[in-house]
């Protein structure tokens, strides 16, 4: 029996003439988190999260609430980690065996907090104990309050992209919508960044997985990526790009500081220069309708400082790892120039020489022909002319052979030897290195006609975030200005009037 059908009475058991044994009252509950673990390390036997697909309540939820769903995709080096607890106050009353008040603590309820929760409320909260029980928050890890790792970023971006919608003010949920909160193994060792690539790869297509079950569900996808998480994203949009009826199946496709090379949304592969030239993703921008990248030459985690007052400022507020960072130039550009894992560049550092030879031949082998060529059109004799070449072994370089042949050699063939060391020495070769950062300076437009085109038709949105955020993880915990000028006008506001977050 609906409980609306009655006259509302000041008791909701006694009604005039009737005493009533059962009721029915409805009681909203808030849907729980969702997360989609991806991690190398996920075992489906302990955690339901481990999984690249969301299950039919996950799917009826964000049908029913709006038909859209916002992906989330954390970076580099951040651990699974977990949710914290709700508090409770504890032992305060009176003790009668004693025949004194008991002291009052804070302690952790067995009731995980999958929301965030804010310091300054919870402390208001408990002002009047804290007064006579200084001790009160002893056993309570204030840093840790909204969880830690992935956990804790997911508490976060959820909150502010609430926050921004207007609906949502922390105290009523009725108007808060859940994301996607995709975890990968972005966590190894912190020398090892470029490790983190190949499980950034392994991410992506579980990724695919999950962007091609929303659409064929007619939810429309929003992600935002922070950092390497990038990586992911344009892995999962470069095979998106390429599948039937999956092209602009993302609405919008938010890069936040981006650590990829500048050139990376490129459909030229020749633009791709890092050492290990695996960023070519020429069929990325396919995979959405608009594709907003958020940079700022403030961070120095990607880049190097442009003056001395900004080390300062991030070294007074605590920011010691990005301004010793932002000193050497970057720690992403020392990474990218070394091109392999910190531990393989101790253990094994003749590979970095080796790629780089590799990479210097073949980026240089047609200049190195056309000079060789040159040479041999110098004489009628050409270059490994049949007569002079040893008969064993018969393909051998003429530089070669003049070492292993020493006086078997005949003055033709040394000549011939020498035609090659020219070549070599004449040839206009060309260094390629490492892009900047994509989240430093924006998108590469100087001499890319492609990018430069897609900006033109507002496909890619690049947005300028130096006057507002400093830092490179600046977004988690945003400043009054960044949230205004980022969340609510860059990112909730362009969701909004594409897919409808936000609006209940």
């Amino acid at each position: 029996m609906n409980a609306n059908a009655f006259v509302p009475t000041a008791s909701p058991v006694f009604r005039p003439g009737c005493f009533k044994k059962r009721y029915q009252f409805k009681v909203r509950h808030l849907f729980p988190p969702v997360i989609v673990n991806l991690r190398e390390d996920a075992n489906p036997v302990l955690d339901s999260n481990a999984r690249d697909h969301l299950r039919p309540e996950e799917i009826r939820y964000f049908k029913e609430n709006g038909n859209n769903a916002v992906i989330f995709i954390h970076g580099f080096n951040v651990e699974y980690g977990q949710y914290s607890h709700h508090v409770e106050l504890s032992q305060w009353g009176f003790d009668t065996i004693r025949n004194r008040p008991m002291e009052p603590k804070i302690i952790y309820s067995s009731r995980p907090a999958n929301t965030y929760r804010d310091l300054g409320v919870l402390k208001n909260q408990y002002a009047h104990w804290q007064v006579e029980n200084p001790n009160l928050f002893n056993d309570i890890a204030m840093a840790d309050l909204n969880g830690t790792g992935a956990h804790a970023w997911y508490l976060h971006m959820e909150d502010n992209l609430n926050r921004a919608t207007g609906q949502f003010d922390r105290t009523n949920y009725q108007k808060y919508s859940r994301m996607i909160h995709l975890s990968w193994s972005g966590d190894v060792f912190a020398l090892d960044y470029m490790a983190a690539e190949t499980t950034a790869n392994k991410a992506g297509f579980g990724l695919v997985h999950l962007v091609d079950q929303l659409v064929s569900e007619g939810i429309s996808v929003n992600i935002i990526a922070h950092s390497l998480g990038n990586r992911v994203l344009l892995v999962a949009m470069n095979i998106l790009g390429q599948m039937p009826g999956r092209h602009e199946s993302i609405a919008h496709a938010f890069m936040w500081q981006p650590a990829v090379p500048d050139t990376a949304l490129s459909n030229d592969p020749e633009k791709d220069t890092s050492v290990l030239r695996n960023w070519n993703f020429v069929h990325a921008h396919r995979a959405a309708k608009k594709i907003v990248v958020l940079y700022s030459s403030q961070d120095n985690i990607l880049g190097p400082y442009k003056d001395k007052d900004s080390r300062r400022e991030d070294w007074e507020a605590g920011q010691h790892g990005e301004a010793r960072s932002g000193q050497i130039g970057g720690i992403y550009r020392i990474a990218t120039s070394a091109g392999v894992p910190g531990t393989q560049l101790f253990y094994a550092p003749w590979s970095v020489s080796a790629l780089y030879a590799r990479n210097l031949l073949k980026d240089n082998l047609p200049k190195i022909e056309q000079a060789l060529y040159e040479e041999i059109a110098k004489d009628t004799n050409g270059l490994f002319n049949e007569s002079h070449i040893p008969i064993w072994p018969p393909k051998v370089l003429p530089a070669l052979g003049a070492l292993i042949y020493l006086f078997h050699m005949s003055r033709e063939m040394a000549d011939d030897a020498m035609k090659t060391f020219r070549a070599l020495a004449k040839a206009d070769y060309e260094v390629k290195q490492p892009r900047p950062a994509m989240g430093y300076g924006g998108p590469e437009m100087d001499s890319d006609l492609f990018i430069q085109r897609l900006v033109r038709e507002e496909k890619i949105l690049p947005v300028d975030q130096s006057l507002w955020l400093f830092d490179h993880s600046g977004m988690k915990i945003p400043s009054d200005l960044l949230f205004e000028k980022v969340y609510k006008e860059e990112i909730v506001e362009r969701m909004k009037r594409s897919t409808g977050f936000g609006s209940f």
